[in-house]
Formats: C-alpha cells, structure tokens, sequence
C-alpha cells in the first residue's frame, strides 16, 4: 500500500478540497487526587523502546448535517534530557447518537472525562517520577475511565442521550483500546490492514450469527442500530484490547461518518500512504465527503516507529 508524491496528488485530484475542520477539544486542567511525590533520578533501561509519533485528528461536520455529534481528542507528552520518559499518546473518539438532543454533550462529555481519568491514573503519575504501570493495570484503567464516563453521560439533563466511545492508549511498546459501540480502531501493519475493535451494532451481529452477509449488510435498513453505548443501558460492557507495537506501523481512529461511508479497502490505501498524517487524515475526510459526507465524519492519524532512546 505505498505511494508515491504523484498518487497522493492523484488521489487529491478525484477528491473535494476538505471543509475547514473543527479544532480538538481543550482538556480541562486536572489536578491530582494527592501531592506527586518528588521527582527523582530515572534509570532508562536499555531494553526500553521509544515510540516515535507523528499525529493528526479531522473532525468534520459533513455535507449533511448542521451540528456536529463526533468530539475527538488528541494528547501526546515528549519528555527528554535526565527526565527522558516514553511518549506517550491518548486518543479518544466519541460519536453522539443521532437523533437525540443533546448527542453532542455526550460526546463531548463522554471523550472529556475518560481521557481526565486516564491522564489523572497514568500520566501525571509518570510526571511524578512513578514507575510505568503494569499491563493489567492500564486495562483496568481503561476500562473504568470508560465507566466513568458511561456514569457522566448518565447524569445529564437529557438521560437519553448517548455516545459510543473508541479510546487508544500508545504506552512504551504497548498499545491499549477501550471501545463501545460502532466507532473504530484499525492499525496498518506491513502492507496489512485490519480492525482492531468489533462493532457493537446489530447488524454486526447478525452477520456475526451468518443472518447477513457483508453485502446485504452494506444497505440493511437498520445498521444504525446499536446494541452498547455510553448512557444507553445500566450496566455497560466494555471491550478492552492489548497488542505489542510493531517496528513501525499506522493507526486510524475514526466514527462511522468514515468508515460507514468509505470501504475498508479505499481506508487502508489512503492509511498506508506515504504522506504526513495531516494529509492523511485531510484524504480521510474528503473521501467520506466525496461519498455524500452523509454524518459528521471523524479521523484520527497516529504513525508509530519503534527506537531506542
């Protein structure tokens, strides 16, 4: 899937210019629970691994619609010198659902307060001079920041609202997701591209149940409908996912404002790229517009190269 400069202009030829695009969210200034302890001398080992990153997040209204629902967020810290740590890089997409009032709040709510939780357990524990946590740890970090949030969106005014929520956590060499509902995770490794996350909609299931095959599952009626999300039901499951990071490699976040419109296929052409990932994501919005830009439409764009500090 590598290209050259004359395929990205090809591909931005067949392809609207993108509308202009809605800056992150700006994460609410956190503080934590008890005083960090002071910081002491930190040994790098020599076995540890560096992630390299380089990111970008679109997050469009679309062709259609008049408010946007999709709220996105993009962290990553660098540190270096006598307090060299690993980068490390949170991204959190959340897609309120339709058709409610206040979809847009759930998003928002929901991406504000598990990403706080996150950063609140890991990262300003790390700034601290704590040690990184154990896997197990991150997972159930993971997953509460996700019940967390689940609980906001809950309490609002409006109880039925809701949003699904799709959370990424590079940490070391490492990388964990937190998902519920039909947003997405795909990683791009070697050549191969791939869904991390499994979508909690109901055609999933009956395709999953061999009810649907994936093209009737293309034009059911009712592909909208979804079986999990954030302040939709009492006690909320929530899928967690651990993979070791590849010597190099891409990731795409996206709502199905993306990949409900562009095919798994176009997605991992236009990911595997070899073009910066603002351009990347820019091409990642355009092709959802070029195809009726019918939802509000999401991308984010992590590329990932393994080094030794």
């Amino acid at each position: 899937m590598k290209s050259n400069n004359s395929s990205i202009e090809l591909m931005e030829n067949d392809l609207e210019k993108t509308r202009p695009v809605t800056p992150p969210l700006d994460l609410e200034d956190t503080k934590p629970e008890k005083p960090l302890p002071a910081l002491e001398n930190t040994v790098i080992s020599k076995k540890t691994v560096f992630p390299q990153l380089r990111v970008a997040q679109r997050c469009d209204v679309g062709a259609v619609r008049e408010r946007n629902e999709d709220a996105c967020l993009l962290f990553t810290a660098e540190s270096g010198g006598h307090f060299a740590r690993a980068p490390m890089c949170l991204a959190v997409v959340a897609d309120g659902m339709g058709g409610h009032e206040n979809g847009h709040m759930a998003s928002k709510s929901a991406s504000r307060t598990a990403a706080e939780y996150v950063l609140r357990k890991i990262y300003l524990p790390l700034l601290g001079g704590a040690d990184v946590p154990d896997p197990a740890s991150v997972h159930a970090i993971m997953h509460t920041a996700v019940l967390t949030a689940h609980t906001a969106v809950s309490k609002q005014k409006n109880s039925d609202s809701g949003t699904t929520l799709t959370m990424t956590l590079i940490l070391e060499n490492q990388l964990y997701v937190a998902h519920v509902g039909d947003s997405r995770a795909y990683w791009l490794v070697e050549d191969h591209f791939e869904a991390i996350t499994v979508d909690h909609s109901l055609v999933q299931r009956l395709q999953d149940e061999g009810k649907l095959t994936t093209e009737e599952a293309e034009n059911y009626q009712y592909r909208n409908i979804l079986l999990r999300a954030l302040g939709q039901v009492e006690d909320l499951e929530v899928d967690t996912y651990q993979r070791e990071l590849p010597a190099k490699g891409k990731l795409l976040l996206c709502s199905d404002g993306l990949c409900g419109l562009v095919k798994d296929e176009r997605l991992g052409q236009i990911l595997g790229l070899d073009a910066d990932p603002h351009r990347i994501a820019d091409l990642m919005v355009d092709a959802a517009l070029v195809s009726g830009g019918y939802d509000n439409i999401t991308a984010v764009v992590i590329d990932f190269v393994l080094q030794r500090p």
